[in-house]
């Protein structure tokens, strides 16, 4: 197989992009760029420098529409992954993959998929904040047990290590999607009562905890991103102050290796 470089990496991502954005322009759903790929558009108008993939968002309305008819829609080329068509898929969110590229995510120890954008859900959150932490607090558990499905790596031998392998020899008969699917369901119980905010309820490594007003996702402009115009937030501003404090700052050289995903990537021959 040719291995591809970032440049190339890259032109596929931009593909994938353009491929989903016109469908969805097509078939009326709403997205945004989000997340890494709405903080390139803005402070340098195409990728960070040391990014390497490509983030986008839809409410789950729009999200589980999409589910439902890219694949048997769509021209076959891209493909639309998820636990709940995916037995082997175990994110509990999106991918959008090129099916003639293969990427490995070394960071994931072996998982084996094309190369993708990632397609993330925001859904109507609980307006108590002890429903919401309710919530926060299960989605966290089950993302916990979702990770110790995943091979450890060489990591020294330890009394933690141990005992994680002694979880993982017990998850390794519950389904590869079983613990994705545990946190939709949670993040999908206030889908139809348009509450007053939304958040990401299905983040699966218990970093995000985020809650804002749903009218920061109701209105949309047009920002460039590599020469290109896609949908983001009208108030991208607030946004990205949200999620980055001030987000023009440039972080660090070690914040920058850190940010970095551990991929290799082929064109299928």
């Amino acid at each position: 197989m040719k291995k591809i470089e970032k440049e190339e990496l890259h032109r596929i991502q931009i593909g994938i992009l353009d491929y989903f954005a016109e469908f969805c322009d097509n078939h009326e759903l709403r997205y945004w760029i989000d997340y890494g790929t709405l903080l390139g558009a803005i402070r340098h108008r195409g990728y960070i420098p040391w990014d390497d993939d490509i983030d986008v968002s839809m409410l789950r309305k729009d999200y589980e529409r999409l589910m439902d008819c890219f694949n048997r829609e769509g021209m076959g080329r891209y493909q639309f992954l998820c636990p709940e068509k995916d037995r082997e898929y175990y994110y509990p969110f999106g991918k959008i993959v090129d099916t003639e590229t293969v990427l490995y995510e070394m960071g994931e120890k072996g998982l084996k998929i094309g190369v993708y954008i990632d397609v993330f859900v925001v859904d109507y959150a609980p307006d108590d904040d002890v429903k919401l932490r309710k919530i926060f607090r299960k989605r966290d558990f089950y993302g916990r047990l979702r990770r110790y499905q995943l091979p450890l790596g060489q990591a020294k031998i330890s009394a933690k290590r141990i005992g994680v392998l002694g979880i993982q020899a017990i998850l390794k008969f519950v389904p590869r999607q079983y613990f994705a699917l545990k946190i939709i369901h949670n993040a999908r119980k206030y889908t139809h009562a348009e509450t007053k905010r939304v958040c990401d309820m299905t983040d699966p490594y218990d970093k995000i905890h985020w809650v804002v007003s749903r009218k920061l996702f109701e209105d949309f402009c047009e920002v460039e991103f590599e020469g290109k115009k896609y949908h983001a937030p009208a108030k991208y501003d607030k946004w990205l102050k949200i999620l980055y404090g001030d987000y023009m700052k440039l972080p660090s050289k070690e914040e920058q290796s850190a940010a970095q995903h551990d991929i290799e990537a082929y064109y299928i021959e």
